[in-house]
């Protein structure tokens, strides 16, 4: 336990000095193979779907396999530097912030298409929102979905299968994000990189729900959870923004239901967001951070206790 704390604080403090990665573009070039995957495979059917999966994902997996376990071989102090290098290239807690620190600037300066253009760098796709109270809740909701995949998540599958998993959350991450869309192009194409996506983040969205309960308003958070989580298709976006939403007083979980003109659920915000709300929702994100890593210190502290008890 204290090897993957030192690990995780070396890699967060990796990402805090050098969130570019130092212009190592790791993962455009890997989202740019994938694009040729699917220009290759893309045939429409799940069974296509399936096999780009696999063929984005498999080699990859081996090849960090096979280099963590040569290395181990040689010393475990190259496996440790192996397991830092892998959690900071999935780890992008930093660049989250700065983003997030852009949109509220530029709302509080009255610009709001700079806020929503520095939203879609958060989300990589263009917003519809076009009023500061529209690009501010959604930059909220990008957020507490965001904290999740990019910190929560990386950091749970590091400490269930090393960096096997946390390189494979990663890449199941941006699979999601490329192939996952709900168009024609991959209604069926993208099923298995959403479902993917949708398994290794089911546990770590809960866990990152009750972190924004517990670092927020608990008995708002929890209300909201059990009322609203439904009303949006994902599901690990449900858990995350309706705890999120209550935790933060941004929602008001006693209200009907409504439906859009296409017959959608959809949520009423209780308030207006604005740039401070933005603020906010990164420092619940830091909370939760700071929570899991202080439970982290006990832990480490009571297992090195029992060694030297012994």
């Amino acid at each position: 336990m204290t090897q993957i704390l030192i690990t995780a604080l070396l890699a967060l403090a990796l990402d805090r000095y050098l969130p570019d990665r130092g212009g190592f573009k790791l993962w455009v070039w890997y989202g740019d193979w994938v694009d040729s995957i699917e220009q290759r495979f893309n045939g429409g059917s799940r069974a296509n779907g399936v096999s780009a999966a696999l063929l984005a994902t498999v080699p990859i997996l081996l090849a960090v396999f096979l280099a963590h376990f040569i290395l181990g071989e040689i010393s475990w102090f190259l496996a440790f530097l192996f397991d830092i290098l892998a959690v900071y290239l999935c780890v992008d807690l930093f660049r989250l912030g700065n983003v997030a620190e852009a949109v509220s600037s530029a709302l509080e300066n009255n610009d709001v298409p700079q806020a929503a253009q520095q939203l879609g760098a958060l989300t990589g796709k263009e917003t519809a929102e076009t009023t500061e109270a529209g690009v501010a809740h959604a930059a909220v909701e990008a957020v507490l979905k965001q904290a999740n995949s990019l910190v929560i998540a990386p950091l749970f599958w590091f400490i269930i299968l090393g960096p096997f998993g946390v390189v494979l959350q990663h890449m199941a991450s941006i699979l999601d994000k490329l192939w996952g869309h709900r168009n024609e192009r991959y209604s069926e194409f993208g099923w298995a990189a959403a479902r993917l996506d949708d398994l290794l983040g089911w546990i770590p969205a809960r866990i990152t729900a009750i972190s924004y309960a517990v670092m927020g308003s608990f008995e708002d958070a929890l209300h909201c959870w059990r009322r609203r989580a439904g009303m949006w298709s994902d599901i690990n976006s449900g858990p995350l923004l309706a705890s999120g939403l209550g935790a933060m007083h941004m929602t008001n979980c006693e209200e009907t239901e409504e439906e859009d003109a296409y017959g959608n659920k959809i949520v009423r915000p209780s308030i207006l967001a604005d740039a401070a709300h933005v603020r906010r929702v990164m420092a619940l994100v830091w909370r939760v951070l700071l929570f899991w890593l202080a439970v982290a210190v006990l832990m480490s502290g009571a297992h090195l206790f029992g060694l030297f008890a012994r």
